[in-house]
């Protein structure tokens, strides 16, 4: 029997908390002590990560879905020597372009008018694969956590997202294993984007996973399951 790691740190995309992993917890070893967490709003992705610290055990696997993977490269950048493996999923390295940050500023000034809900909604054949659309069990949860996330937090992680640091240099620095996973449907953070991450750490890991759009860990908890396995060894 393989020993998995001791320790497995979950952080959450934008517009998600932490029950975007419980699908992939119930597929995953019962030995593994596991901390999934729900992100502050605060609007500095450093503070973020510090924040988080805090709170987190001495040394662990870290994974991080979308926004949740900005946060995790922060947190690698802020306490590398805890860091035991960092996994990313749906997610860059990169600072934001321009044409984002103007995106980003439209989307702050519809949520300030209390469009929040709203305007998620309308994004979620983006963020969702095709067949998942109609799916009652995920758009329940994914329901449940707009509400449970909310706009203010929205705002805070936009506006950390705008000003955060490209981390390409980090990767390139650290030498712990890396694991990128990405989904050649996700319209949200290309494939190409994930794997781009590549040419800074060419000793990482690259896997594609099928039947999702953006939303890997909820919408194929198992299959995301599976590709850590390996990755969480000892």
């Amino acid at each position: 029997m393989p020993e998995y790691a001791e320790n497995l740190v979950l952080i959450p995309g934008l517009n998600n908390t932490k029950q975007t992993w419980d699908g992939v917890l119930e597929a995953l070893p019962k030995s593994i002590n596991a901390f999934p967490v729900d992100v502050p709003a605060i609007p500095n992705i450093d503070e973020i990560a510090k924040e988080l610290l805090q709170d987190l055990p001495e040394r662990f696997h870290l994974i991080g879905h979308s926004f949740g993977g900005f946060v995790a490269l922060s947190i690698l950048a802020n306490a590398p020597e805890r860091v035991s493996a960092l996994s990313l999923v749906g997610t860059n390295a990169q600072a934001d372009s321009e044409a984002g940050k103007e995106l980003r500023k439209k989307a702050i000034a519809r949520v300030e008018a209390g469009e929040y809900e709203e305007m998620v909604n309308a994004s979620a054949h983006r963020t969702f694969h095709p067949d998942n659309l109609d799916n009652t069990k995920l758009q329940e949860i994914r329901e449940q956590m707009l509400k449970d996330y909310g706009p203010e937090r929205y705002i805070a992680h936009a506006k950390a997202i705008m000003e955060k640091p490209d981390r390409s240099s980090l990767l390139a620095n650290t030498d712990i294993p890396y694991l990128f996973i990405a989904s050649k449907d996700d319209v949200v953070v290309p494939l190409e984007s994930t794997k781009a991450m590549l040419k800074d750490a060419p000793n990482a890991e690259f896997k594609t996973i099928e039947g999702t759009g953006h939303l890997a860990p909820l919408e194929q908890p198992e299959a995301l399951a599976e590709l850590l396995l390996p990755w969480l060894e000892k």
